[in-house]
C-alpha cells in the first residue's frame, strides 16, 4: 500500500495506468491497421470509465478529509490554521499519478528489452556478429530489472528517515504558530523540527526564545552560535542569557564577539552598556562604612567597619565583613567587634539565598570578662513569577546592643520570620507575617511572638500603598534592660516608593503612620498613641562599579519591631554612609 492512498496498491496503480493508456494505444493500433474493429472501443470506454470513477473517488475522499481536518484544527492546535485551499485531494491524486507513471515506464522498458532479445534468439536464426548470446541477454534483463526496482521501490531505511519535505512542513507549522503567538504550540513544533533535524539553526533560535528556563535557553542560544558562528545576533542572545544568569563577565565577552562581527550595531552597543555596570558590580569590591544612631533615652552607637567581596562566580558571591561598635549612654561605654563570612547565591531571577556566619566579641562597660557570641543570619526568597506568589524566610542570631546595659547583660536574640505574599487580584496583594524570637541574657530567657497582616495596593511598579495590622506578645516582663509588654497592637498605613534613574541613581523610601497601644503585665491595654516609622536608602553613582550609599532610619514607637526599646516611650534615629568601590 502507498501511505495516504487507501485502496491503491501497486496493482491498483498499474491498473489505473493501463486503463488511462488504453485510448492512446487503441488509436495507435487503428492508425497502424492492427485493430480488428469497433468492439475494442467498447472495452476501452468501459475500462476508462472505471478508472475515472476510482480517481474521482480519491479526489472526493481527499476533499472530505481536508474539511474534517480544517474543522478539527482550531481545537487541537490553538492559534494555528491550515493553509488556504484543500491540498489533500490534489496531493493524493498527484502522488498516485506520479507513482503509476514510474511503474508504467519501467514495465515498458522491460517489455522492449525482452522482445528485442526474443527476436534475436528465434530458432533457425544465427546470432549476428557483435550480438550477445541469449544467456547474456538474460543476464542483462536481470540487471535492468534490479535497477528499475531500485528506482521505483523506496529504500526502507530512507522511508523511515525524516525527509527534507517533512522537516519543511514541521518548520512551516512552527513558524505559523510563532506568528500567531501560540507559544506552547510553537515550542512543541520547533522541538519536533529539532528531533528530525538537530542541525536546524532557525528552530534552535526560536525554541530558545520560547524557553522559560534561563539555563535551557542559554544552552540553546550557545548551540545556535555553534551552528551560525558568523551571526552577531546569536552572540547578543547569548550575552543577554548570561546576564540573566548573573555571569556578567562572560556576557561582556559575548557582546564583544557580536561587535567584532558587526561593529557599530546599536543593539550590541546598548546591550553591552547595560551589562557593563552589572559586571563592575560583580567584580571584587570593598565597601567602607561609618554609621551612628541615637535614641530618646540618650543611648548612642557609633560604628566603623566595612566589607570586601570576591568576584562573582556565576550566581555565587562570597565576601567578608567586619565592624567595631561603640555603645554609650553618656556614663558607661561598651564595645563590640563583629567578624563574619558571607555568601549570596542567586540561582535564577526569582530566587535568592544569602547569609553570613561569624561571631561578635563583647567588651562590657563594667570591665567584666569579654565574651564571644556566635552570630549569623540567613535569608531565602522565592517568587513564582514576576507578579505571582512569594515567600521570604529569615533566620538570624545577633546581639542586641541598643544600650551599654544590654551589652553588659549579653542580650542575644535568636529569631525566625516568614512573610508569605499572595496576589488576590492583579491590583491587590495580601501578605501574612509570622515571627518568633528567643531573647536570652545572663539571667533569663524570654519569648516574643508577632503576627501581622498587610493588604498592599501597587499603584505602579515603583509605588505601593498598604494597610497593616500587627500584634506582638512577650512571655513575661524583663529586668535585663529592654521593654517587654504583655501585648502590643499597631494599626498603620504605609507606603513604599522605589525610583531608579537611567544613570544609576536609586531612591527607596518606606514610611508608615498609624496608632498603637500597649498592655503591660498585670494591666489593661492603654490608650491609642501615635506610631511613626521611616526608612530611606539612596544610591549616588560615581562611576561604573562605584557608588555612594546613604541609609536613614527613624522610629517613634514603644514596641519597635526591629530593635529593642529601653522604655515605654521611645524614639530612635540612625544614619549610615558607605562607599562601594569595585576593584
Amino acid at each position: 500500500m502507498n501511505a495516504g492512498l487507501p485502496g491503491t496498491g501497486i496493482g491498483g496503480i498499474f491498473y489505473l495506468a493501463s486503463a488511462l493508456a488504453m485510448p492512446f494505444r487503441e488509436a495507435y493500433r487503428r492508425v497502424r491497421g492492427r485493430s480488428p474493429g469497433g468492439g475494442n472501443w467498447r472495452v476501452v470506454a468501459a475500462q476508462l470509465a472505471i478508472a475515472s470513477g476510482i480517481l474521482g473517488a480519491m479526489w472526493v475522499t481527499g476533499w472530505l478529509l481536508g474539511l474534517a481536518l480544517a474543522a478539527a484544527r482550531p481545537i487541537t492546535a490553538l492559534g494555528t490554521s491550515l493553509p488556504p485551499g484543500n491540498v489533500l485531494r490534489t496531493a493524493s491524486v498527484a502522488l498516485a499519478l506520479g507513482t503509476l507513471a514510474g511503474v508504467l515506464a519501467g514495465v515498458e522498458l522491460l517489455r522492449l528489452w525482452v522482445h528485442r532479445d526474443r527476436r534475436a534468439s528465434l530458432p533457425g536464426k544465427a546470432t549476428p556478429a557483435g550480438r550477445a548470446e541469449p544467456h547474456v541477454g538474460q543476464e542483462r534483463r536481470r540487471v535492468a530489472l534490479l535497477l528499475i526496482l531500485g528506482l521505483v521501490v523506496p529504500d526502507p531505511h530512507g522511508a523511515l528517515a525524516q525527509s527534507p519535505g517533512r522537516v519543511a512542513a514541521l518548520l512551516a507549522r512552527a513558524d505559523s504558530a510563532w506568528a500567531a503567538r501560540a507559544e506552547s504550540v510553537a515550542a512543541r513544533e520547533y522541538a519536533a523540527v529539532l528531533a528530525a533535524d538537530p542541525e536546524n539553526s532557525h528552530a534552535t533560535y526560536r525554541l530558545a526564545q520560547l524557553t522559560r528556563d534561563d539555563l535551557a535557553a542559554l544552552r540553546l542560544f550557545q548551540r545556535y552560535v555553534e551552528l551560525e558562528p558568523e551571526d552577531p545576533w546569536g552572540y547578543m542572545a547569548v550575552g543577554e542569557a548570561l546576564a540573566r544568569a548573573g555571569r556578567y563577565g562572560d556576557a561582556l565577552r559575548s557582546y564583544d564577539d557580536a561587535l567584532r562581527l558587526a561593529p557599530g550595531e546599536p543593539e550590541a552597543i546598548a546591550g553591552r552598556a547595560k551589562v557593563f555596570p552589572r559586571a563592575r558590580a560583580a567584580a571584587p569590591a570593598v565597601t567602607p562604612l561609618v554609621s551612628g544612631s541615637r535614641d530618646s533615652d540618650g543611648n548612642t552607637t557609633f560604628r566603623v567597619g566595612g566589607s570586601a567581596e570576591l568576584a562573582a562566580q556565576g550566581p555565587l558571591r562570597l565576601g567578608v565583613e567586619a565592624n567595631r561598635d561603640r555603645v554609650t549612654d553618656g556614663v558607661s561605654t561598651a564595645w563590640l567587634e563583629q567578624l563574619a563570612l558571607r555568601a549570596a547565591w542567586r540561582p535564577g531571577r526569582l530566587a535568592s539565598v544569602e547569609g553570613a556566619l561569624g561571631g561578635t566579641r563583647l567588651e562590657p562597660s563594667d570591665n567584666g570578662s569579654t565574651t564571644v557570641v556566635p552570630t549569623g543570619r540567613l535569608r531565602a526568597r522565592w517568587r513564582s513569577s514576576a507578579h505571582g506568589a512569594a515567600v521570604d524566610v529569615r533566620a538570624q542570631r545577633g546581639v542586641l546592643a541598643a544600650s551599654p546595659l544590654l551589652v553588659d547583660n549579653r542580650l542575644v536574640r535568636t529569631e525566625v520570620r516568614t512573610v508569605v505574599e499572595i496576589p488576590v487580584t492583579r491590583a491587590l496583594k495580601l501578605r501574612g507575617l509570622g515571627r518568633t524570637a528567643v531573647l536570652s541574657d545572663r539571667a533569663d530567657v524570654n519569648h516574643r511572638t508577632e503576627l501581622g497582616l498587610v493588604l498592599a495596593l501597587p499603584l505602579s511598579p515603583a509605588i505601593e500603598l498598604s494597610g497593616q495590622v500587627h500584634q506582638l506578645r512577650y512571655s513575661h516582663a524583663s529586668t535585663a534592660g529592654y521593654f517587654a509588654p504583655r501585648l502590643g497592637q499597631v494599626v498603620e498605613a504605609g507606603s513604599y516608593v522605589e525610583l531608579e534613574s537611567p544613570g544609576g541613581w536609586l531612591l527607596a523610601l518606606d514610611v508608615g503612620a498609624g496608632a498603637q497601644r500597649v498592655a503591660e503585665f498585670g494591666g489593661q491595654p492603654g490608650p491609642w498613641t501615635r506610631s511613626l516609622r521611616g526608612y530611606a536608602f539612596i544610591t549616588a553613582p560615581l562611576a561604573p562599579g562605584r557608588a555612594l550609599q546613604l541609609e536613614l532610619e527613624g522610629e517613634d514607637s514603644p514596641i519597635a519591631r526591629e530593635a529593642a526599646t529601653t522604655a515605654g516611650n521611645w524614639r530612635y534615629g540612625s544614619a549610615a554612609l558607605s562607599l562601594r568601590w569595585a576593584l
